[in-house]
């Protein structure tokens, strides 16, 4: 025991050290693209989504972890616009359909991706590329085309991360509205019935991080004011960049907080040496002792073996009897010394079995008292009628 209280010293000591740096740890940035808005993250959207209602003070803003499809398959209304802004679009059909149609009834869909469908590509009629860079400058800056919105000197950022751009558009029904550094596209506006799509290829200028840096902001937000100011309902998408559940593991909630997961990984190798340590028995095998036999009816099998083998039947009916009588003064109270009339209706009231039944009983047992020896027939007759008694009783 000496050794294992020592483990759990140690155990306990080394798990309080882990607890202690865990906290102390600084928290490493995250650099995943989520484009979410509750993501404070450098590529999370939490500084665009909470500058929303200053940019549409009069419109009703939701955001919905569902498709398309499911938000405005019945909705009827005009001046509304639906904001996607992920790492990659990729609706369903029904759900490209849902949409187009919303945009036709005089509704604008405001899409950013750097990954678009195909379907969608065709629809519109635009294709895009992405240029790599392999010097030490930005790889590119971006600005707006219309002389009242563009800035003096373009909107840079961090190396091949806001490279995309559309390599062809349809002219005939496209307006260039942005570009990049070399003159190329990346922020269309195509019309479709009453409503109109702007498409923009660089997501990560609505990040957090693009919109901190430097004047950014100021781009975004013009970005931004293309959508009507009359816009009534704003629809900002959760679906397309984190699905509809996220993580399906039961485990999700412990996965998702670094504390808890730092627990849970600690416990599991706890768990592990545990087991190996009590792998190591603490003391030599106990052996299996047999209970001992209970070998009374054995024994009633042998006695009762004897008696038949020697044709005793009076010895038999003497145990039967004196057995019967023992049974009759412990339960009842009765005393047995005379087999009277007095005795016959005492036990017929106390025992619940009818005097018919219990009469030729004691006949028998009287019989027997005085004939010898004891015929076969009796003897089978007082076994029946004390067993007959024996279920009658209360």
């Amino acid at each position: 025991m000496k050794g294992y209280r020592n483990f759990l010293v140690v155990f306990t000591l080394l798990f309080a050290l882990y607890i202690v740096a865990e906290l102390n740890k600084p928290k490493a940035i995250n650099w995943e693209i989520s484009l979410s808005k509750d993501d404070k993250d450098p590529y999370g959207a939490y500084v665009l989504f909470k500058s929303l209602k200053e940019l549409l003070p009069t419109a009703a803003i939701e955001s919905y972890r569902t498709p398309v499809y499911n938000q405005v398959n019945n909705y009827t209304g005009r001046n509304g616009a639906y904001l996607i802004i992920s790492p990659d679009f990729k609706p369903s059909g029904e759900d490209l359909a849902e949409l187009d149609r919303f945009v036709r009834r005089g509704n604008v869909a405001l899409i950013s991706a750097s990954d678009f469908a195909k379907s969608l590509q065709r629809k519109l009629r635009f294709t895009t590329s992405s240029r790599m860079s392999l010097g030490l400058m930005d790889s590119t800056s971006v600005n707006l085309v219309n002389p009242q919105l563009r800035n003096n000197s373009n909107y840079v950022f961090r190396r091949m991360t806001i490279d995309e751009y559309f390599s062809k558009i349809d002219t005939a029904n496209s307006t260039v509205l942005g570009i990049n550094d070399r003159g190329r596209p990346n922020f269309i506006r195509v019309k479709s019935g009453a409503g109109v799509y702007l498409v923009h290829a660089a997501p990560l200028c609505f990040s957090n991080y693009f919109m901190l840096y430097r004047n950014n902001a100021s781009y975004t937000s013009k970005v931004l004011s293309y959508l009507p100011q009359n816009t009534n309902r704003l629809f900002w998408d959760e679906y397309y960049k984190l699905g509809p559940t996220g993580p399906t593991t039961p485990l999700r909630f412990i996965l998702s907080n670094p504390y808890l997961l730092a627990a849970f990984r600690l416990g599991l190798i706890a768990l592990v040496l545990y087991v190996l340590f009590e792998m190591k028995r603490r003391q030599r095998i106990i052996p299996v002792i047999e209970p001992l036999k209970n070998t009374t009816l054995e024994f009633a099998k042998t006695i009762a073996g004897l008696y038949y083998q020697q044709k005793d039947n009076q010895g038999i009916a003497r145990k039967k009897i004196n057995y019967f009588l023992d049974f009759v003064r412990n339960r009842y109270f009765i005393p047995t010394t005379a087999l009277d009339s007095t005795f016959l209706n005492t036990l017929s009231q106390k025992s619940g079995v009818a005097l018919s039944e219990v009469e030729p009983l004691v006949a028998s047992l009287r019989e027997i008292d005085y004939d010898y020896p004891v015929s076969d027939t009796l003897l089978l007759t007082l076994n029946t009628q004390i067993d007959n008694f024996y279920k009658q009783v209360k």
